[in-house]
């Protein structure tokens, strides 16, 4: 994995965004790792990956584990509905009214 300052990623962003197709970059900051730079294919991956990083998705799968594991479980289109719904919470209300 390649490794390189937040302050000479910012300087030659265009460079490590290319060097990320070959292998992910580490970027750090006071010498501490801080993100990696990887690229994706689409966005369906990115929100992957995002999504691996959510307690909350997290959570839903841990819940689900130990449902598969004590014999139980919920359907795939009951599980798909159940985020849908989460993420639906989550959003912040817009505005209807006219301009």
């Amino acid at each position: 994995m390649k490794t390189a300052s937040a302050a000479k990623i910012a300087a030659q962003f265009n460079d490590y965004l290319e060097a990320s197709r070959d292998q992910p970059v580490l970027i750090t900051r006071n010498g501490k790792p801080v993100a990696v730079l990887l690229v994706v294919q689409d966005k369906a991956e990115a929100e992957q990956l995002a999504g691996g990083r959510s307690r909350s998705l997290r959570s839903i799968f841990e819940e689900a584990h130990e449902q598969i594991q004590a014999g139980g479980g919920i359907p795939r289109d009951q599980f798909w509905r159940e985020v849908e719904q989460s993420r639906r919470a989550k959003r912040p209300a817009r505005s209807r009214g006219k301009k």
